[in-house]
């Protein structure tokens, strides 16, 4: 049903997202794999987003969404969910918006734009709509292939589920303060 259909999409997103062919001794630009946007970086409208939003229950957690808007005139963000039936629409700060990448980072030319074994990071789950955090268990080898990822889990002995696979499109750094 329309589940399948949005995974399928979201997968096809992963697969075209562009790889960064730079010119020997250009640096990879922001927004090329583990590289975070600039300061002042405002992402445009129809850009998917890693959100932070308030569950019903008041849980927050962190989503893929899209951007409809922004008001310079109150730093804010309009992001839509992008698995709400009803489209359920957001309300935004800045820091609660990270830009997903814009560029694949080449492992070959460029490993310094990937992240690294062991780094922690925002990784969106397979077959769901939500980023959880995770440690870096391998980067990619090869341009085509994902972040083998061990998400947070209490479910395991160690707190860690089995390397799962994310693409790049899906891998984001952290920006979750620690838990108090």
């Amino acid at each position: 049903g329309r589940r399948g259909v949005l995974m399928t999409l979201l997968q096809q997103s992963a697969m075209t997202l562009p790889l960064w062919i730079g010119k020997p001794g250009d640096k990879p630009p922001p927004l090329c794999g583990a590289i975070p946007a600039s300061g002042d970086y405002v992402a445009r409208p129809g850009d998917k987003v890693a959100a932070r939003v308030k569950a019903v229950d008041g849980d927050e957690q962190w989503i893929l969404a899209e951007v409809v808007s922004y008001s310079h005139a109150t730093n804010k963000y309009e992001v839509d969910d992008i698995d709400e039936e009803g489209k359920e629409r957001h309300t935004l700060s800045r820091r609660r918006v990270i830009p997903l990448p814009q560029w694949k980072a080449n492992p070959e030319t460029d490993p310094e734009a990937l992240f690294q074994k062991e780094q922690l990071v925002l990784a969106l789950y397979p077959q769901t709509t939500c980023f959880y955090r995770a440690l870096i268990h391998a980067p990619p080898q090869r341009p085509q292939d994902d972040y083998s990822v061990l998400f947070e889990d209490t479910s395991y002995a160690d707190g860690y589920s089995p390397p799962l696979n994310v693409a790049q499109r899906y891998v984001v750094a952290c920006k979750e303060p620690k838990k108090k």
